[in-house]
């Protein structure tokens, strides 16, 4: 009989019930290891009691249903939350692989909203969490999990705005420091470029001070795909710094926030319908895979392969180097010490010897997603891994369990409690083969707690930034450096080049992400290296590959100014847009060795793993080219 199909009839196992009534009795507080052991054991009676419709469903959407309707599991996990946003009508977001009108009509009559629906066989919905059961039984249904999430790559610096209220005073118009950093507006004069004749279209979450921009000046027409204005702000604080930069340059926009799906769908449109032959985004979906390049990363292979340059934010997850990483990759490496009473076994994130099942969390990482990968093909999972966040008492207060029986995909996600400390994370093997993992905190940290030692590495950088042909931009700041405190310390705040060029002496972003990008399947699922998918087997991609201006002045609310990697890979597009206007027969690897050959070399001498090549450079760009001065 499969595991899958066992059916338990109690919510809590007989022995873990015991211990509980046996320490309920004599008063004394259960041990940090029992409550460990209680809340996986009981977590695992879910998994081992899953309905066939059940087995494709995310187990957020499971263990939601479970506890609203199992009162006695709710009491056994009362400082457990799912962290699935269910509405006050009793809906969830939710992503269904299956196509066709008559899913659509089905969920219609369930109660459910579809808000896209693509081509390719996805929807998202809004959909009753009651009627989920129903969905996910349909044969025509293949998955349904909560949906995906996507974020933007800003940083907001609140104690750096009255800065730019001082400029905008002194100023009508604001032009970002990028434009003088990166030689842009020297290189306009002695060139005679102003990205005339090229479209650069962005992607982000919306558009929604666009009119207000033009109307101030700072923005000429912008060609918005139809429905595709999205919601949010970030996209137009985009398009000014690619208008001042190259303001020949005409400027397209799509939201990338409507779906994971969508998105790929509107970076083919860009090209087909936009005619772009530049574009640049600054978003990245949660469940987008390390190791193999999923749906968005495939619309960037196609638009590339048809000459198109794509640039896109590395992220601003932190380095290894500046000790802001909060991601961990490596092979599965199974403990002797296991945690009593669970089925599977735990990884050991310490390689000296010294047993650590747990890596803790930093204050810091309050409210965000920890993500766990790990290598085997996409939809394709046959080894089973689970991820659970513990509070400093050992209750298990989330995690990610979702059945891996080879049509799932190897990725499971959970979001760490708003308030609280002292939590730490764990990776349990369920079932399967040992593989390459990858753990990460989006935007946390880890750190060293009590006997507890912090174990990070580099590598951060995933996704479709990460794809073969985009460029993948990490941040340098233009002006003032981004002046967060971190757990780690704050060193002292190096100033940007602005008002002079960036040299060699120019500091890279404490948050900005790194690579490299260790890769172990082809898009098409095709393993790179058969029979190994550890870490002595795959591919690497040499990631992020250039550095651009962040922190720069733009018109829009929120954005004065802007920081992130959001803010530096529009930098580099607009770099690109001169580029080819100066050259416009010249291909996508001359342009790209063109910007790299000529880049200013920050950190350790040719490409390292958190600038790439370096930040790059205008004129000396265009020189390589062959492009002669005017």
């Amino acid at each position: 009989m499969s595991r899958f199909s066992r059916v338990v009839t109690c919510s809590v196992p007989v022995a873990v019930g015991a211990l509980l009534l046996s320490t309920a009795v004599s008063g004394a507080q259960p041990s940090e290891e029992a409550r460990t052991q209680a809340g996986i054991t009981a977590l695992q009676s879910i998994k081992k009691s899953l309905t066939p419709a059940e087995r494709k469903q995310s187990s957020q959407l499971v263990i939601e249903k479970r506890l609203r309707a199992d009162k006695g599991l709710a009491g056994k996990l009362s400082e457990y939350r799912t962290g699935l946003g269910v509405s006050d009508a009793g809906t969830v977001a939710v992503d269904i692989k299956g196509a066709g009108q008559s899913l659509v009509d089905a969920v219609k009559a369930a109660g459910g909203t579809v808000r896209y629906a693509s081509p390719t066989g996805a929807l998202r919905a809004d959909l009753p969490l009651n009627a989920v059961d129903a969905i996910a039984g349909r044969g025509d249904v293949t998955e349904v999990k909560a949906a995906a999430q996507a974020m933007t790559w800003n940083e907001s610096a609140p104690q750096n705005r009255g800065q730019a209220a001082a400029k905008q005073a002194a100023a009508a118009l604001q032009v970002a420091e990028g434009d003088k950093a990166h030689g842009a507006d020297t290189a306009r004069t002695k060139y005679g470029v102003t990205g005339a004749g090229q479209k650069v279209c962005v992607l982000s979450d919306g558009v929604k001070s666009l009119k207000a921009s033009q109307t101030a000046g700072e923005l000429p027409a912008v060609d918005v795909l139809a429905g595709q204005a999205g919601s949010g702000d970030e996209g137009t604080a985009m398009l000014e710094i690619i208008h001042d930069m190259a303001p020949g340059a005409a400027l397209g926009f799509a939201t990338a926030f409507t779906s994971e799906q969508s998105f790929a769908d509107n970076i083919r449109a860009l090209r087909t319908t936009g005619k772009c032959t530049i574009i640049v985004d600054d978003v990245s979906y949660f469940d987008e895979s390390p190791f193999q390049d999923g749906p968005v990363a495939q619309a960037v292979n196609d638009v590339t392969a048809a000459g198109v340059l794509y640039f896109s934010s590395a992220g601003n997850s932190g380095n290894l180097t500046d000790g802001t990483s909060g991601y961990y990759e490596g092979d599965f490496r199974g403990s002797s010490s296991k945690i009593s009473g669970i089925t599977g076994t735990p990884h050991d994130f310490d390689p000296s010897g010294t047993t650590q099942l747990y890596n803790a969390l930093s204050p810091g990482s309050l409210g965000r997603y920890v993500t766990l990968f790990w290598s085997d093909p996409w939809g394709k999972a046959t080894s089973d891994y689970d991820l659970f966040i513990l509070n400093s008492s050992g209750s298990v207060v989330a995690s990610s369990e979702g059945a891996q029986n080879g049509t799932q995909n190897p990725y499971e996600i959970a979001q760490v409690p708003a308030s609280g400390s002292g939590f730490k994370v764990a990776v349990v093997k369920y079932s399967g083969a040992d593989r390459f993992i990858a753990l990460n905190v989006i935007r946390g940290r880890f750190v060293a707690s009590g006997s507890l030692k912090a174990f990070s590495t580099n590598g951060v950088t995933s996704g479709h930034s990460a794809a073969v042909n985009a460029f993948s931009v990490a941040a340098t700041p233009a002006a003032g450096a981004f002046g967060r405190a971190l757990e780690t310390g704050d060193p002292a705040n190096p100033a940007g080049p602005y008002p002079g060029l960036f040299t060699s002496a120019s500091k890279w972003e404490r948050f900005t992400s790194d690579g490299l990008r260790h890769q172990f399947y082809n898009p098409d699922g095709s393993v790179i290296t058969p029979g190994n998918v550890s870490s002595t087997g795959g591919a690497t991609r040499n990631k992020p590959d250039i550095t651009a201006a962040d922190g720069v002045a733009t018109s829009v609310s929120g954005f004065q100014p802007f920081f992130g990697t959001s803010a530096a890979a529009p930098s580099a597009a607009a770099i690109a847009a001169l580029l080819l206007q100066g050259k416009p027969t010249a291909t996508p690897a001359q342009i790209r060795s063109a910007l790299t050959s000529t880049a200013i070399d920050l950190g350790a001498p040719g490409f390292d793993p958190v600038t790439g090549a370096g930040v790059i450079m205008t004129g000396p760009a265009l020189a390589a080219l062959g492009v002669a001065p005017k």
